[in-house]
């Protein structure tokens, strides 16, 4: 935990109802959750990973100088404070908070859950709000902003006191409001304990991450546990056309909204117009509405934009700011991007790798083909043999060909065995990589076409150790190089 910001923070108050053992009245103004680090003062809290169990290590904590020792199970540790809650994981995220004065209980700290579009939800938040006037810190896998400084996006690896210490830099820079883009594994893990939230807003809430989960039940459940964290005066957000999170309106005892593309969503959307380059929506709320026209195209799109025009009116921001604020954000990485090069096709380059994202990205790209659907399959494939099945299915029946790498067929090779048994079809083809896989597919795309380079990940401004080629650099290569005229002399 960093010492700048750090108060003292008093932990007989502080975990009140813990049991401890030893001198009573420690007060610490650091603490951490490995014992490496630990120094003089600091508190350690024994947390379990899957790489280590921190009790293990406590004697050692204490030799390098701790303080106090906070444990969910019994040690023999005599020479300092030792308190005995139920969940280190809990009680890491409420001491990390509170060691930085709790932030999250000033700023309106809005969290968003689900499994697509949440990143695009944030970023169309951030653009209202900055249209209203607002300062804003964001958190999320595009990009961090603390207020001052943009840096790398975030990802599931980030701790408590990372997540204490960015909130803590944004009330210092005056935002008054904080994006949050939480993941299933950061709640599953109770990364987010210690937070206080405003809102919540979820998008979808399908069967994802079994690789992790193991069962959609643990999945469901882990993405709940945001609720846990809501202020008691709090706002929850679901979207109309899920049935999972609509549930949890049931569960919430504050103020809740609904969005969707349904006439049942409180806050509504009715597409007027779609293409290859823009969707045009009817915004509606009560009757209030709005015209609003984003240059990112598909349905999950609107979605996303729902879902921020929600938070944002909640928050008393008016219509025409709403939709000043989505027309602004042009383009989002790896969201349905496009690729123009002059070519008569258009290519789309988006991050979807689950089925569900497939799905959506798929559906989008199949209302605007008047041909094909040719779809490039990611790497980043970190899913169960069920849910590959699933991903396969969604392929098989929405794109009209499909193209994998070898490094996809390595990781499973049932990939294989759909490609052998029909070796002459063009329904499923193998490049030897991504770039290869890449060319194929432009180079077979004809007017009414549409290319999709699914599961890309845009490389960011903060990679260093060597330039990464991204798949829109792919892209656009291999359309200059087709669309290239020949030279002729002529005299």
């Amino acid at each position: 935990m960093s010492q700048e910001q750090a108060i003292g923070v008093a932990l007989d108050h502080l975990f009140s109802g813990a049991c401890r053992t030893g001198a009573k009245g420690a007060s610490v103004t650091s603490c951490t959750s490995d014992w490496r680090r630990v120094q003089p003062g600091d508190a350690f809290v024994a947390v379990l990973t899957a790489d280590n169990d921190g009790h293990d290590f406590a004697d050692r904590a204490v030799k390098r100088g701790a303080a106090a020792i906070i444990v969910e199970r019994p040690i023999p540790v005599h020479s300092v404070p030792v308190y005995h809650v139920e969940d280190t994981r809990v009680a890491l995220g409420e001491l990390c908070h509170a060691l930085v004065d709790n932030p999250s209980q000033r700023m309106r700290v809005i969290a968003v859950v689900g499994d697509q579009g949440k990143a695009a939800t944030v970023a169309l938040l951030e653009s209202i709000y900055v249209a209203a006037g607002y300062e804003v810190g964001v958190l999320s896998t595009i990009k961090s902003f603390d207020g001052m400084t943009r840096s790398e996006g975030i990802d599931d690896e980030i701790t408590p006191s990372v997540l204490a210490a960015r909130l803590a830099r944004m009330e210092s820079a005056g935002c008054s409001h904080a994006l949050l883009e939480v993941t299933s594994q950061s709640l599953a893990q109770m990364k987010l304990a210690g937070i206080e939230l405003d809102t919540v807003v979820a998008t979808t809430v399908d069967s994802a991450r079994l690789d992790l989960h193991h069962t959609v039940k643990n999945y469901r459940d882990a993405q709940r546990r945001v609720l846990d964290y809501l202020s008691p005066t709090g706002l929850t957000i679901v979207n109309a056309d899920d049935a999972v999170s609509c549930r949890w309106l049931s569960q919430v005892g504050g103020p809740a909204l609904t969005y969707g593309l349904g006439d049942e969503a409180q806050i509504n959307g009715i597409i007027v117009e779609e293409n290859a380059c823009e969707t045009v929506f009817i915004l509606g709320a009560g009757t209030d509405s709005a015209a609003v026209r984003t240059s990112i195209v598909g349905r999950q799109q609107v979605t996303n934009c729902l879902a921020a025009a929600a938070v944002a009116l909640a928050h008393g921001v008016e219509f025409q700011t709403i939709a000043q604020g989505i027309e602004s954000v042009k383009k989002l990485p790896a969201r349905m991007e496009r690729v123009d090069c002059g070519q008569d096709f258009p290519v789309f380059i988006d991050a979807a790798h689950t089925a569900s994202g497939l799905r959506a990205t798929l559906r989008a790209a199949r209302a605007l083909a008047t041909g094909r659907v040719i779809c490039v399959m990611g790497e980043n494939v970190q899913a169960t043999a069920e849910e590959s099945e699933t991903i396969r299915s969604v392929l098989r029946k929405m794109a009209d060909v499909t193209i994998v790498t070898d490094a996809v067929t390595e990781l499973d090779e049932a990939w294989l065995t759909e490609h052998s048994a029909a070796p002459k079809s063009e329904k499923l083809q193998i490049a030897a990589d991504r770039q290869e896989a890449i060319a194929w597919a432009v180079a077979m795309a004809g007017q009414g076409d549409v290319v999709v380079l699914a599961g890309s990940r845009t490389p960011t401004d903060f990679t260093f150790g060597g330039a990464q080629i991204s798949d829109t650099d792919v892209a656009r290569e291999v359309l200059y190089a087709a669309a290239r005229p020949m030279l002729r002399l002529v005299g």
